[in-house]
């Protein structure tokens, strides 16, 4: 008894390739729409809805044809449609963003155009695979039950490869690049004299496609990672010139002078600095890395202090090293871990505590709990100070976000005060919170009244809402 052939090879090679193209679709999405849960969403729900329609329309076209022919030319337009999502995202994420301002619409319809194709096709082979795999009613159960098998455990397998391995070691394009790969192979498993000649000749082409190099954008470098998808930037400021990290859509997260000046480049890290400076703390903790301006600054700046530093993705000290001048002080250590994780489960106390932890322009949900809160409560000593980045507002539609965070840090740490680059409460900006066990005088610096904002829990945290309503006001 035949237990896997061609037809459960085709099975589990759709089933992995269906999973490395939806996660190289939410990379490509990233740097123009962003990575938010919305753009998750938008991708997930569009390529399920392309998915079951393409279940019911090959299901009706097998049970006409019952043709092996089929699932070649199936399997060959899923790699042109690949092929095409690779060559025309650029242009194609241009018109989306250029169209609708909200970035709900802008995802959905660009993974519409750009991913439903290919999913469409995916799924219209599924029931032709059946039809096939059938030879008797006796065993139907157990056929299309050791395809449906194999199509789920490459499903998990394509899921594993790309994110723990492929996105570490190459980009989403050339992600993509092997799907298409993939698909063409399996395409040559089945009736290999059939019209031989136009099945080679679209195989080039794809694979010629697949091969052209993209074109480069000037003074941008893209590079993937299993955690994010970065761009490095080159600009000019009135300082000098600059390069800068960015991870999404919200501009320059991190950056560093070109010409040698040792100042941090953005207001919200010099003020950070400014105060962490004036305090002297002994030991300084740091949520949120980036290009680890701010750690090194302050190693130089206070080389009697220890800073801990908590980034989540490894690769940032590579980038960091290469792009930005980082050098490991002595006095820094890195730890390269969930910052949530980290506060939850550390032993030690810190005088000073920076959060600066933002997923492009969002601050994830599991640092804006009240549960996250008294895990900072453990990590802080008497007198020590936390430091908050807050890219909100106390006033307009960014209002409910910043008094979010600020609830926060309220329940452990009951007096604020902030900073702002123009020294007043602005809708939208960065502002510095400083919070404290008890009330401080810091030098150029307001106190914070308390904004009465809601004090959300693990369980319930609608920070994307929050997030989007204060990003839609910009």
């Amino acid at each position: 008894m035949r237990r896997f052939g061609k037809l459960e090879a085709i099975s589990f090679i759709t089933g992995f390739s269906l999973m490395a193209f939806e996660l190289a679709a939410a990379r490509i999405l990233a740097p123009s729409i962003g990575s938010s849960t919305y753009v998750w969403t938008s991708v997930i729900g569009v390529i399920i809805a392309a998915l079951s329609l393409g279940y019911w329309v090959g299901g009706r076209l097998a049970d006409k044809r019952k043709a092996a022919s089929d699932v070649v030319w199936l399997l060959m337009l899923a790699a042109t449609t690949v092929v095409l999502a690779l060559v025309s995202h650029p242009v194609v994420l241009e018109w989306a963003v250029q169209t609708a301002s909200d970035s709900r619409v802008q995802a959905v319809v660009a993974a519409t155009l750009l991913f439903a194709p290919a999913s469409f096709l995916l799924g219209a082979i599924s029931p032709y695979l059946a039809k096939l795999n059938i030879t008797s009613m006796e065993t139907s159960g157990a056929k299309v039950a050791s395809l449906s098998a194999l199509n789920s455990v490459g499903g998990i397998a394509g899921t594993f490869v790309t994110g723990f391995i492929l996105f570490g070691y190459i980009g989403s394009r050339e992600t993509l690049g092997i799907v298409t790969v993939l698909l063409l192979l399996a395409s040559w498993l089945l009736v290999r004299q059939y019209r031989p000649g136009q099945r080679l000749i679209l195989s080039a082409l794809l694979l010629l496609l697949v091969l052209l190099p993209a074109k480069p954008v000037a003074g941008v470098v893209d590079i993937d990672t299993p955690s994010a998808h970065y761009q490095i930037v080159q600009y000019d400021t009135e300082e000098g010139p600059v390069v800068g990290l960015i991870t999404g859509t919200g501009g320059v997260q991190s950056a560093v002078y070109q010409n040698g000046l040792r100042e941090p480049v953005f207001w919200y890290i010099r003020e950070l600095a400014r105060q962490i400076i004036e305090q002297h703390p002994a030991r300084i903790l740091v949520l949120g890395g980036g290009a680890f301006t701010l750690p090194q600054y302050l190693a130089e700046a206070l080389p009697a202090s220890r800073v801990d530093v908590v980034e989540i993705d490894p690769e940032l000290e590579r980038i960091s090293r290469q792009y930005f001048g980082y050098t490991q002080p002595n006095n820094v250590r890195l730890l390269f871990d969930d910052a949530r994780a980290y506060v939850n489960t550390a032993t030690a106390t810190y005088d000073a505590i920076v959060v600066d932890v933002y997923g492009d322009t969002s601050v994830p949900f599991s640092l804006m709990t009240q549960e996250f809160g008294q895990a900072i409560g453990k990590r802080i000593t008497t007198g020590g100070r936390v430091y908050v980045n807050i890219a909100a507002g106390p006033t307009g539609a960014c209002r409910e976000l910043f008094s979010a965070i600020d609830t926060t840090y309220r329940s452990v740490l009951p007096y604020a005060v902030y900073s702002s680059q123009f020294g007043k409460e602005e809708p939208r900006g960065n502002h510095i919170v400083t919070y404290t066990h008890q009330s401080i005088a810091i030098t150029g610096t307001i106190p914070l009244h308390q904004l009465g904002g809601t004090r959300y829990t693990d369980n319930y945290m609608p920070a994307e809402r929050l997030n989007f309503a204060c990003q839609q006001s910009a």
